[in-house]
């Protein structure tokens, strides 16, 4: 028997094919009963994606191919195909919560000079609420509600590490002063338990794999190697914002206890 396996995403969702091919490639043992299928569209086009009957279906033609190129064929999502969900990305990122630090602390964080200072409750309740509008949740409900079948959820990674110290140009979200204050592990962990909240109970949240995390907020640079080239083709690595076939890795990783669970519930031995 074989977990009928469907990965949807953004472009996020590049690194975990990639790790899903070196998987193949490296004959990994463990992953035999597991078929991926993956869909997609880059930035923010999932949300023209909306539920008619039993299926996901693109509204518009562009990310009809989007899922057509990345799937190999198909241009639309029947829920009862799959034994169970990963949803990638889709928009959940630490970014949200380094900008209401800018402006925002709460009691227990060192950075709280010229800012406005919240319980850590209402900090939590606050980024629950923020978190719980994104695609990533939004399309969570929607297969939760449409099936039984399990649903797990990625967050965006942390962006790379460099981008502390990044070049003229490229985006300051304020990882430096972040990590500077020593407020990294606390906002990293005021993420993962306000997406966790957001997503409960229509998804697991696997938190973003620990050995790829530095400073609490950031992605380990060795993860970003060679992502722009491979997946945005700008070359010169100047994204900080995707990952490679190592992170892909990571997160099969990450997700295979759950994954195991699913087989379990399907019949199948892990």
């Amino acid at each position: 028997m074989t977990l009928r396996l469907c990965v949807i995403g953004n472009s996020h969702i590049a690194a975990l094919k990639l790790g899903w091919d070196r998987l193949i490639a490296d004959n990994v043992p463990g992953w035999e009963a597991v078929e991926p299928v993956f869909f997609g569209a880059p930035s923010d086009g999932m949300r023209h994606v909306a539920l008619q009957g039993t299926a996901l279906v693109p509204t518009r033609p562009k990310i009809a191919s989007h899922f057509r190129q990345l799937s190999g064929g198909y241009d639309r999502i029947e829920l009862s195909r799959f034994d169970a969900f990963v949803l990638v990305g889709l928009n959940v990122s630490s970014k949200r919560i380094l900008r209401f630090y800018k402006s925002h602390a709460w009691v227990g964080l060192a950075g709280t000079a010229g800012k406005t200072l919240v319980h850590p409750a209402f900090a939590a309740a606050f980024l629950t609420e923020r978190y719980g509008t994104t695609q990533l949740v939004e399309h969570a409900r929607t297969i939760a509600e449409a099936t039984d079948r399990p649903v797990l959820a990625l967050a965006e990674p942390h962006w790379a590490d460099w981008a502390r110290q990044a070049p003229e140009g490229t985006s300051d979200y304020g990882w430096d002063a972040a990590i500077t204050a020593g407020d990294g592990p606390a906002l990293g962990q005021m993420f993962e338990t306000a997406v966790g909240a957001a997503l409960a109970p229509q998804a697991q949240f696997i938190a973003q794999p620990p050995q790829t995390v530095a400073d609490g907020i950031t992605t380990r640079g060795a993860y970003n190697k060679e992502a722009s080239r491979l997946i945005s083709g700008e070359g010169g690595g100047t994204d900080a914002s995707h990952m490679n076939a190592d992170f892909g890795l990571a997160c099969w990783d990450a997700l295979q206890p759950a994954l195991a669970a699913a087989y379990c519930r399907k019949g199948v031995s892990a």
